[in-house]
């Protein structure tokens, strides 16, 4: 049975049956709805919880004391149940400022288990009950009030499957062995640096290895200060100044905040407070002795058809083990590998003795053939 929460009231109505459950322990399953195209950080709409044979969609735009959330979402005895958990524990930990824990994500388990890394919540539902769920509200405005039957009982739906598919997907990667495996991976979400940005380090999320020295020292202070920006003005950091831009004015050697203006690299009305900001951030950057981003040079064509091969490896070796091929690695994983015959991710954990070593054996043994 599915209910709409909107009210403080009915929350409270609904509190002894969460406080049992943080008391005594048990299962839960979580969904999010959320909007994120006009905001720095999603902005969390509605959290569904799934209880029994019960479905319960808490309006947040509408109820302002989520103590009751935030302290089931903390209860280490309470396990959490989602689908491609990382959007939901980054909006809910931004928002409610809590990291669920302990969770179990079923859509990594079916990766784990041979389906594909992105496989959605719909499509591991039919496959595992036969049911198929409408799609009729997945591009809906979760902020429009008041919500309509057809969306609470959408929303509803997220949630009332999700046991199901944790049963399924404890027992399958218990039956092959992967739990261990997964376990791992998982623990991975707990890092609350995977969520919240730090503007300070904001400048790793682009690449400067083409430019002149000075020009990546202008990188990295930009990048930092278009972080700040949009966080502080609570806007998607494009809405600043788009990565094409900003490396056409790191480029560009601007002395004045007219020739920012001139440049075209902001918005006509933005342009007027942004220029100043950012010829200010210029005249105070300083270059330093080292570079920040070393320049990487373009692999050769037959090394190219090695990392292809190598990425044929990969192939079968996830056909081998019966793991999504994505989970196991990515191309820039493996030019990563080959480049440096090292890797954080490949030659860490599981990993290392699944793919990180047959990889490194497989390149070796191309090169020593002369392939």
């Amino acid at each position: 049975m599915n209910h709409l929460i909107e009210e403080q009231a009915q929350l409270t109505e609904l509190e002894p049956l969460l406080q049992s459950l943080c008391d005594q322990g048990g299962v839960v399953a979580v969904d999010t709805e959320f909007l994120r195209e006009k905001t720095y950080n999603a902005k969390l709409c509605l959290v569904q919880l799934g209880i029994g044979e019960h479905q319960y969609c808490i309006d947040v735009l509408k109820i302002h004391n989520t103590s009751i959330l935030v302290e089931l979402f903390r209860a280490e005895n309470v396990l959490k149940l989602f689908h491609a958990a990382r959007q939901d524990l980054e909006v809910i930990l931004q928002t409610l400022e809590v990291l669920p824990k302990p969770i179990f994500d079923t859509q990594l388990a079916a990766a784990f288990c041979g389906a594909d890394m992105q496989i959605g919540y719909g499509g591991l539902v039919q496959e595992v009950t036969g049911i198929e769920l409408p799609k009729t509200q997945s591009r809906t405005d979760w902020t429009r009030r008041p919500l309509s039957d057809e969306q609470v009982k959408y929303a509803g739906e997220d949630v009332a499957h999700l046991e199901e598919l944790y049963n399924d997907g404890l027992e399958n990667l218990k039956q092959q062995n992967k739990l261990d495996w997964y376990n791992a991976e998982l623990e991975t979400y707990y890092d609350e640096s995977l969520y919240i940005i730090d503007p300070e380090t904001a400048y790793k999320r682009m690449s400067g290895g083409m430019l002149r020295i000075k020009q990546q020292y202008l990188l990295k202070a930009l990048s930092n200060w278009r972080e700040s920006a949009a966080q502080e003005r609570d806007i998607p950091r494009t809405w600043v100044i788009r990565d094409d831009k900003l490396y056409d004015l790191v480029q560009a050697n601007v002395k004045s905040e007219q020739e920012i203006i001139e440049l075209g690299v902001f918005g006509r009305r933005s342009a007027t407070y942004l220029a100043p900001q950012a010829m200010d951030v210029i005249r105070k950057t300083k270059t330093g002795d080292s570079v920040v981003w070393r320049k990487v040079e373009p692999l050769t064509k037959s090394q190219k058809s090695l990392c292809s091969s190598m990425m044929r490896e990969l192939s079968a070796l996830s056909t081998q083990h019966g793991v999504a091929q994505a989970l196991l690695g990515t191309r820039k994983d493996i030019e990563s590998l080959y480049r440096n015959r090292q890797s954080k991710k490949l030659l860490k954990g599981w990993r290392e003795t699944v793919v990180g070593k047959p990889l490194l054996d497989f390149v070796r043994s191309e090169e020593g053939s002369g392939q």
